[in-house]
């Protein structure tokens, strides 16, 4: 291991049990709602016209649920470029994910992130940092949650993939505090007539390199990566945050309410699961789920999700809790 990645690791290893305030709050503006939106292929019309968004309780127009990840991306590069500053950007993978969804993200917003770090692992050519994030609102309530691993590769260069040791997992529990969830949602499912292993219909969606160019834009990365594909040719592979964003908008169309959805829960990253989209070809993505627990008297559900692609699952687990019409 090189000094300079040997000093990025005890830089972490030295921010556990810490908390950092990301500098400047974030403000969710309109337009980048819209152009996230448009990325994620998220068509529900209370994100995109305030007329639909009022008829859905809300004052302003709302976000996608994985609006956040703007966020979490913004904080990840100021945490990397000020606190940990010997990894290279191109070899940390994002490996998994939970949010938290305490209501959604709407215009006019101005969030402040705090970031909690978890713990540090090493192994083999991988450094693991667990991170907890916090957005609150310009009124001093925590509205939304998240948590994550990245992963840096301090070995050499590989391909699009991990090892398959490599993953994560959720072995840890995140000390962020909770968030509060005071809006009834209006969800065109009825609960009542829901029972375990009921499954979701299934539904589609392609994608191609102009849309992963749209989301590297929308989260502000200049372009996504490319990587040797596996009969040679060069591939992108799509960001697990939004193979998660076209999930939860197949969520969302089937429960009908822009912000039914309080949790996700996705592992994105080991030797098999990622979605690889060739330079010249658009590749086609299914959706579907299963009902996996009913809470009656909470009014929830809980539903396993699975997104496929060419032969492979694209998650090694994804689950959403939804509240339903009480």
């Amino acid at each position: 291991m090189s000094s300079t990645v040997h000093s990025a690791a005890e830089q972490a290893r030295a921010l556990v049990g810490n908390h950092y305030r990301c500098a400047e709050p974030f403000r969710v503006e309109r337009t980048r709602i819209r152009e996230f939106a448009r990325a994620v292929q998220a068509y529900h019309p209370a994100h995109w016209r305030e007329a639909a968004a009022a008829r859905w309780g809300f004052d302003a127009v709302v976000a996608p649920p994985s609006f956040a990840a703007l966020i979490w991306q913004q904080a990840r590069r100021e945490i990397l470029r000020t606190l940990i500053t010997g990894y290279r950007l191109d070899r940390i993978v994002h490996v998994d994910q939970t949010l938290d969804i305490g209501r959604p993200l709407l215009a006019g917003d101005v969030l402040t992130c705090d970031v909690y770090f978890e713990s540090f692992r090493q192994f083999h050519d991988f450094d693991v940092i667990t991170i907890s994030g916090v957005l609150t609102d310009q009124d001093g309530t925590p509205v939304q949650t998240g948590s994550t691993a990245l992963l840096a590769r301090t070995g050499p260069a590989a391909g699009p993939h991990l090892g398959a040791g490599a993953r994560a997992g959720f072995g840890w529990e995140p000390t962020v505090p909770p968030v509060r969830r005071p809006r009834q949602p209006h969800t065109r499912v009825d609960l009542d007539r829901l029972a375990v292993d009921t499954d979701l219909p299934t539904a589609s969606t392609t994608l191609t390199r102009r849309d992963l160019a749209a989301y590297a834009r929308a989260i502000g990365d200049i372009a996504p990566a490319e990587h040797a594909g596996s009969s040679g040719p060069p591939v992108v592979v799509a960001p697990g945050m939004l193979v998660l964003a076209l999930t939860a908008g197949y969520l969302t169309s089937w429960t009908g309410d822009p912000a039914a959805v309080t949790k996700y829960r996705a592992e994105f990253a080991n030797q098999v699961h990622y979605l690889a989209v060739p330079r010249a070809d658009a590749v086609d993505i299914e959706f579907g789920g299963r009902v996996v627990a009913c809470d009656r008297v909470r009014r929830t559900a809980t539903v396993s999700l699975h997104a496929v692609s060419q032969g492979r699952k694209l998650f090694g687990y994804a689950s959403a809790e939804v509240r339903f019409t009480p």
